[in-house]
């Protein structure tokens, strides 16, 4: 059965890792978002890894030659937990990609322009809140969102950026 692991590639390769792995007949996967970066005295529209250092390939570990993925120009290993030695690679949650992939256009820029309305749960994906759930609390037009999180315990309020929102 096939599922998505995640590649880690070396500093700054991940279309090179994507390339070569697309070239060997991996399917993969690559987010991408769009960012403003000061370059000179100039800031400057660019599009860049959402998740640096890191892109996405579908494998089927029982059937393919996944060790091939290690050994590929511009890869620096195929992420794996677990004992020392050579465990074999962990998948990620089914569905991840996925959802990620429907938030994507042609390019593979993810765009999180979910209409969210108060009760729905969230994932938080980038930020000090990165990987944690909540509740949405109050979702005004705008580039911000209030979510409901427990915290230590407690219920806190924060405000994070709409972009870094995944519905859950």
């Amino acid at each position: 059965m096939k599922r998505w692991y995640a590649v880690q590639s070396q500093p700054r390769k991940e279309k090179l890792a994507e390339q070569q792995l697309q070239n060997q007949g991996f399917s993969t996967f690559c987010p991408r978002q769009r960012r403003s970066r000061r370059i000179g005295k100039k800031v400057l529209p660019v599009i860049e890894a959402y998740f640096p250092n890191y892109l996405f390939v579908e494998l089927d570990i029982e059937r393919e030659q996944w060790r091939s993925v290690n050994g590929t120009i511009g890869v620096a290993r195929l992420v794996a937990l677990g004992s020392r030695g050579s465990p074999a690679p962990t998948p990620l949650p089914l569905g991840f990609i996925e959802q990620l992939r429907t938030l994507a256009d042609v390019d593979a820029v993810v765009r999180f322009d979910e209409q969210f309305k108060a009760g729905d749960k969230v994932r938080i994906m980038s930020g000090p809140f990165a990987d944690l759930c909540g509740t949405i609390e109050c979702a005004p037009p705008g580039e911000r969102v209030t979510i409901l999180m427990q915290l230590l315990s407690e219920s806190t309020k924060v405000s994070v950026s709409r972009a870094s929102v995944l519905g859950a």
